[in-house]
C-alpha cells in the first residue's frame, strides 16, 4: 500500500496532505474552488542565540544531593525547581500560505491522493487534474493544474506572522520577521506571549512564480490568471537563519534574494523537474520495501474508520508503515534542520510544546527506524544537531554542574539550547538527555553509511563520557546519578509526592550504554581504564512489585499506567539488557511493561509506538497486536499523522511505529538474528527487501503462513539465524541456522 486516497478535500490543516523536501514543507488541502497550501521552512524559529545557563545551579547542587541521600526528596524537588532551573526553548513557526480561487472548475468524481512511492500529490475533479511535489534537487514546490476547458484563478499569499506583500514584477512576494520570543502554549493565554523586535527577529520570504498558457495580470494583491488550460505554480522559501550560534539576519532582502535566485535558475520544464524529483526521491525510497498487502484502491478514511471500530487491516498497517518512511524523506534531508515534534509541518504560532526538540524520547524516536530502512543520509541533520549541542552544551555542563564535557537537558531548539527549562523537576531536570542523544547517533553509526561523521562522533563520545564521569557520584559503594529523574513520572515517599531520587533505571541505563559505546568505539583511549572501572561499579537494576525498579529503591507511583517507558531504556532502545543474555532482568522488563500497558488511561501515539517496540523485542505477538490496534485505532488522524491527547499533532509516533514493526520482523542479538519474533497472526504473509541491521548487514526475506520461506543475508561478518519460524524447506543464502 503506497497511496493515500480521499473522496473529499481537507477542511482542516490536520487533514491536509504533507509534501516536503527536508527544508520546505507544504500542506495541500485539495479544495475544488478554493485551494489552500500552507508552507513551513525548517529554519524558521522564534528567537536568537541566548545564554540560558544558571550559576545558581552549581551553588545548590551539593545541597540537593545531600537532601536526596538523607531521604528528604520533597525538599530536594523544591530546591531544584527554584535554583537549578532555566527558561523556555523557542518555537518552530508557520511561514505562509498560498490561496487559490478557481472559476470554471467543476466538482464531480472528486479524488485526491498522495503517492508516497513517488512523493506526488494528485487531484482529480470533473475533467481537471492537479499535481504537486516538493523537489529536493531544485528546492522548490511545484503545483500544476490542467483542464481541457479554460479556467480562471486568483492567487494570493498570507502569513499568520505579520508580513508584507511586495510586488516584484512577475513574482508574488511575501516577506516578514519572526517573533523574538514565543512563550510555550502549555503556559496558557498571557499578555506578550508572542514578542516581536524589529531589530532581532529572523527574516523570511515566500516567493511564488506562475507559468501559464492563459493571460496574467499582476497587482499588489496577487496573480489573476484568465482563460488558462494549464497553469504551473513554483514557490520557494528562505529565512535569515545562518547558524545556531549567530544572530539571524533581519533584513528582508537576504531571504528574498535567495528565493528569487532559486526561481531564476529553474528551467521551467515541468516534466524535467518532475522526473528529477522522482529520481531523487525513489533513489532513497526504493532501497527498502515491506509488502504486507496489495493496493485494492481503498480509500484511506474508510480504512481509518474501520480501525476506529477495532478492525485493523493489513492495508492500513502497510500504508501507515510506508507513510512513516515517506515522512522521513520528506522531512529530513541534508541542508535542513532535523525533524522536530511535528516534523517540518506546523500551522500555529504557539504550537504544542513549541514544536521543539524534546529530548527525553521524542527527538530520538523520530529517527529510530531511519538507518534500518536504509536512509542514513536522512540522519545527517540529526547528527549535525547533536554535534552542535556538544559544542553549546559545554557551557551548561561547566556552569550548571561543574563538569567537563557537555550536557543537554530535555528541550532544545534551532539555537541548540542545552540548559533546563522552568517548571516541575519531573520533566525540567534532565541533564542526561545529551547522553541519550549521543547513544542514538552511535546506534545509527553502527549501521554504516555515516563514516564521514567519524571524527565528529569521536569528539561527541569523548565529551559525553567526560560529563558522565564528572556528574556521577559515589554512594554506598556504587556510582550513581543524583539528582535523578524518570521522565515525567512521580513517586510517593513518606506520604508526599516526589519527583527526584538517585540512580533511576532510566539514567543508569543511559550511562551504561554511553560507557559501553565509548569502550566499543575507542579500543585505546585515555579514559578507557577509568570508564571500565566505573562501568563495573554502576548501581545495578533491581526487581520490585511492578517489575524493574524505577528509582534507586521501590516507591509506589500515583499513575500506574504512566505513558513513559523510561525505566526500560536499558532493554529498548538501548541494548544493556539482552533478551537472551539477561533472562532475569528481561522478565523484570516484561512485568513493568505489562503494568503500564494494561493500566494506561489515555492513548498516546508515541507511547504506543514505544510499547510496540518493547513488546516486539519481548517476542510477545498478542501484546504487539494489542498495541498496534491502539495506535491505529485511537492515536492517528485521517491523514495518518500521529496524535497526542487531546487531539494534537505530534509526529514521533509515525516513526516509532515503523521501528516497532521492524522489531517485530527481525531481532539481532550479537551475531544471531531471529525472524518474525512478534508479528501479529493477520500478517502471515509478506516480503521484506533491504532491511538493514547493526554491523552493516542487510537482509531480504519472505514468509508464508507465518513461516520464513526465503532468506538472503548480505553481511561483512557471518550471521546466524535462530531456527524459529523457519519453514522446513526454507531457502537460505549466506545464512547459517543456529
Amino acid at each position: 500500500m503506497k497511496i493515500l486516497r480521499y473522496k473529499s478535500p481537507a477542511k482542516k490543516w490536520i487533514n491536509a496532505l504533507p509534501l516536503g523536501n527536508g527544508i520546505m514543507g507544504a500542506m495541500v488541502y485539495g479544495g475544488v474552488h478554493n485551494e489552500r497550501i500552507a508552507f513551513n521552512d525548517s529554519s524558521l524559529w522564534s528567537g536568537r542565540p541566548k545564554k540560558h545557563d544558571n550559576h545558581q545551579s552549581l551553588d545548590n547542587l551539593s545541597s540537593v544531593r545531600e537532601l536526596i541521600f538523607r531521604g528528604e526528596n520533597h525538599l530536594a524537588d523544591k530546591l531544584v525547581e527554584d535554583k537549578l532551573c532555566g527558561d523556555y526553548s523557542e518555537g518552530y513557526l508557520p511561514l505562509g500560505e498560498l490561496n487559490i480561487k478557481f472559476k470554471g472548475i467543476k466538482r464531480s468524481l472528486y479524488e485526491r491522493t498522495l503517492d508516497i512511492s513517488k512523493a506526488l500529490f494528485n487531484l482529480k475533479t470533473g475533467t481537471s487534474k492537479r499535481e504537486a511535489f516538493c523537489s529536493y534537487p531544485a528546492r522548490v514546490f511545484v503545483y500544476k493544474v490542467y483542464a481541457p476547458t479554460p479556467f480562471d484563478a486568483f492567487i494570493t499569499s498570507s502569513s499568520k506572522i505579520p508580513a508584507h506583500k511586495v510586488s516584484y514584477g512577475e513574482d508574488i512576494v511575501l516577506v516578514g520577521q519572526a517573533p523574538d520570543h514565543v512563550v510555550p502554549s502549555y503556559m496558557g493565554p498571557m499578555p506578550d506571549a508572542v514578542k516581536y523586535n524589529d531589530l532581532l527577529g529572523m527574516s523570511f520570504a515566500l516567493v511564488t512564480r506562475v507559468k501559464t498558457d492563459g493571460s496574467i495580470s499582476y497587482s499588489q494583491k496577487g496573480y489573476a490568471v484568465k482563460g488558462a488550460k494549464e497553469m504551473v505554480i513554483y514557490a520557494t522559501t528562505a529565512t535569515g537563519f545562518t547558524a545556531y550560534n549567530e544572530v539571524p539576519i533581519n533584513d528582508y532582502d537576504y531571504p528574498l534574494n535567495l528565493c528569487r535566485a532559486r526561481l531564476d535558475s529553474l528551467s521551467y520544464d515541468y516534466e524535467s523537474l518532475k522526473a528529477e524529483h522522482i529520481s531523487d526521491y525513489t533513489a532513497l525510497y526504493n532501497r527498502h520495501s515491506l509488502e504486507l498487502a496489495t493496493d485494492k484502491g481503498q480509500y484511506t478514511d474508510k480504512l481509518y474508520y474501520k480501525a476506529r471500530l477495532g478492525k485493523i487491516t493489513p492495508e492500513l498497517l502497510s500504508l501507515f508503515y510506508n507513510y512513516g518512511k515517506y515522512l522521513t524523506i520528506a522531512g529530513s534531508r541534508k541542508g535542513g534542520q532535523p525533524l522536530n515534534l511535528q516534523g517540518i509541518w506546523n500551522d500555529n504560532i504557539r504550537p504544542p510544546w513549541s514544536s521543539n526538540y524534546t529530548t527525553n524520547i521524542n527527538a530520538q524516536m523520530n529517527y529510530w527506524p531511519t538507518s534500518q530502512i536504509g536512509l542514513s543520509e536522512c540522519v545527517a541533520p540529526y547528527f549535525d544537531m547533536v554535534y552542535e549541542l556538544s559544542l553549546r552544551g559545554k557551557s551548561t555542563a561547566q556552569t550548571n554542574y561543574g563538569a567537563s564535557g557537555f550536557c543537554v537537558n530535555h528541550n532544545t531548539d534551532i539555537w541548540r539550547k542545552s540548559a533546563p527549562v522552568k517548571g516541575n523537576p519531573q520533566y525540567m531536570f534532565a541533564p542526561l538527555c545529551g547522553a541519550w542523544l549521543t547513544n542514538e547517533i552511535y546506534e545509527h553509526y553502527s549501521y554504516g553509511g555515516l563514516e564521514e561523521y567519524k571524527d565528529k562522533l569521536a569528539q561527541i563520545l569523548k565529551n559525553n563520557v567526560a560529563f558522565i564521569l564528572d556528574y556521577l557520584v559515589e554512594h554506598d559503594g556504587y556510582y550513581v546519578t543524583c539528582p535523578s529523574a524518570s521522565p515525567e513520572n512521580a513517586f510517593t515517599k513518606n506520604g508526599k509526592i516526589c519527583f527526584l531520587d538517585y540512580a533511576s533505571a532510566f539514567e543508569m541505563g543511559i550511562v551504561k550504554q554511553s560507557l559501553s559505546d565509548y569502550l566499543d568505539f575507542f579500543q585505546e583511549a585515555e579514559y578507557r581504564e577509568k570508564v571500565q572501572d566505573v562501568l563495573n561499579k554502576l548501581y545495578p537494576f533491581k526487581n520490585g512489585p511492578d517489575g524493574i525498579v524505577e528509582w534507586a529503591n521501590y516507591y509506589p507511583t500515583p499513575e500506574v499506567g504512566h505513558r513513559h517507558f523510561s525505566p526500560l531504556y536499558a532493554f529498548h532502545p538501548a541494548r544493556q539488557i539482552g533478551y537472551y543474555s539477561h533472562p532475569e532482568e528481561r522478565e523484570w522488563v516484561r512485568k513493568l511493561m505489562h503494568t503500564r500497558i494494561y493500566n494506561v488511561k489515555q492513548y498516546f501515539g508515541w507511547s504506543g509506538a514505544w510499547a510496540l517496540c518493547l513488546s516486539a523485542r519481548l517476542r510477545e505477538k498478542e501484546t504487539t497486536s494489542l498495541v498496534i490496534s491502539r495506535v491505529l485505532g485511537k492515536a492517528i488522524f485521517k491523514n495518518l499523522f500521529d496524535m497526542h491527547p487531546p487531539r494534537l499533532f505530534q509526529i514521533d509516533g509515525n516513526f516509532g511505529f515503523v521501528h516497532g514493526i521492524n522489531e517485530a520482523l527481525c531481532q539481532i542479538e550479537g551475531d544471531t538474528i531471529e525472524l518474525l519474533p512478534a508479528l501479529p497472526s493477520y500478517l502471515n504473509n509478506g516480503k521484506v527487501l533491504g532491511l538493514h541491521l547493526r554491523g552493516g548487514s542487510q537482509i531480504d526475506f519472505e514468509w508464508k503462513n507465518g513461516k520464513v520461506t526465503y532468506l538472503k543475508v548480505v553481511s561483512p561478518t557471518p550471521l546466524k539465524v535462530r531456527n524459529l519460524n523457519l519453514d522446513e524447506n526454507v531457502e537460505l543464502i549466506n545464512a547459517q541456522i543456529l
